[in-house]
């Protein structure tokens, strides 16, 4: 019904594209597109009448009509191959270096923002399953390597559990500090870290700014 009597080959079609325009290619698309569309409405029309939900005078009521039906089936035979030249003008623009995107159809579009959509959801989920979750695992070590002061600032473990430790030295006793404001001994007794205080002393009683250190605080560690 609307197939040439001679239709030209693909590719003698794909031949004849190489030379025209890439402005030509646009139209020609078009062209192609605006021919499916009117095929596409004539099919809809004839389509109760092929099913047979339909009559027509020449045909009894309920019984398909012949006609329609090769009319439809001729209708598709064209449509493909409009859709076949659709796909060899699209060679010759990808092929000159060009991008489809501009030579899409409204369907075509928002058929590719759908399927992109998709796949990123896709990648998402499996990301999700398959990214081991280092947030949590960081944000623990953190806390658990530095502690906050009370001005805000960050202390490192070592400072609260007994690694490093501090502590004064008045009137010749030996006063060790820790974190919860308490004085105590560190991790060796209060004799050994006297008797190591007071050969410190003794190294540096040559100094004679020495004494006067000791009387306005003491050294500290």
């Amino acid at each position: 019904m609307s197939s040439d009597a001679t239709p030209i080959s693909p590719t003698r079609f794909a031949a004849a594209l190489k030379d025209l325009s890439l402005s030509s290619l646009h139209l020609k698309v078009l062209e192609l597109r605006n021919s499916i569309a009117h095929l596409d409405y004539s099919n809809e029309q004839l389509r109760p009448f092929a099913e047979g939900t339909q009559s027509t005078p020449t045909s009894p009521p309920s019984q398909p009509d012949p006609d329609c039906v090769e009319a439809i089936k001729e209708n598709e035979e064209v449509i493909a191959r409009m859709q076949e030249r659709i796909r060899l003008v699209r060679e010759e623009v990808e092929g000159r270096g060009f991008s489809w995107t501009e030579f899409q159809s409204k369907e075509e579009a928002e058929a590719a923002t759908e399927e992109a959509a998709a796949t990123a959801q896709q990648h998402t989920l499996v990301s999700g399953h398959t990214e081991p979750n280092t947030t949590a695992t960081d944000q623990q070590q953190t806390t658990q390597t530095n502690t906050q002061t009370a001005d805000g600032q960050r202390q490192h473990s070592a400072w609260t559990d007994g690694t490093f430790q501090t502590g004064v030295i008045r009137n010749g006793a030996i006063h060790m500090h820790n974190t919860n404001g308490s004085n105590t001994g560190g991790s060796i007794s209060d004799e050994e870290l006297r008797r190591r205080m007071e050969q410190q002393l003794r190294n540096l009683s040559t100094d004679d700014d020495s004494e006067d250190d000791d009387n306005e605080g003491g050294l500290h560690l």
